[in-house]
């Protein structure tokens, strides 16, 4: 008997000994989750335009684009006034005055042209660098004599995945 038992302890040891390894793999990994993000940096004087004499190419914002979508993002920007039209106006804030000041966009430097009150601005097809792509904001509009009023509308950026 104590034969036996001496035999199998000397296995036991030679099986335990030829699992033993010179190295050991460990994989680590992490995550990023998508983030696709507009802000907006509002410009002196986009709440207080020359409306008698009108404005030229007038910055009102800078659009910073921020996106990690490997397939790129859209960026689109609406005219709530304009709703669906294609004419993006401002309108004042007393009931019943019928002034509008009609205006333009221009993004990037390019021209908008509104459809049902929104438009396609950014159509990338890759992501951005980390800190985002910077984009100007301007409005034209020709200079009017308005009733005596505050005359606004609101312009809305939103950015999706693609």
């Amino acid at each position: 008997m104590k034969n036996y038992l001496a035999i199998a302890f000397a296995v036991t040891g030679f099986v335990t000994a030829s699992f033993a390894q010179n190295s050991a793999p460990l994989t680590i990994s992490g995550n990023v989750a998508q983030s696709t993000t507009i802000s907006i940096a509002a410009q002196p004087g986009y709440n207080a335009l020359d409306l008698v004499n009108g404005g030229v190419a007038k910055l009102v914002g800078i659009a910073t684009e921020k996106s990690n979508d490997k397939l790129g993002y859209t960026v689109t920007v609406t005219s709530l006034n304009a709703g669906s039209t294609a004419q993006a106006f401002l309108k004042g804030a007393i009931v019943g005055n019928a002034d509008v000041v009609n205006y333009s966009i221009q993004y990037n430097g390019g021209g908008v042209t509104l459809a049902n009150g929104t438009a396609t601005v950014t159509l990338a097809g890759g992501r951005t660098p980390g800190t985002g792509v910077a984009k100007n904001l301007n409005v034209t509009f020709a200079g009017s004599w308005l009733t005596a009023d505050t005359y606004s509308d609101t312009l809305t950026l939103t950015i999706t995945g693609n």
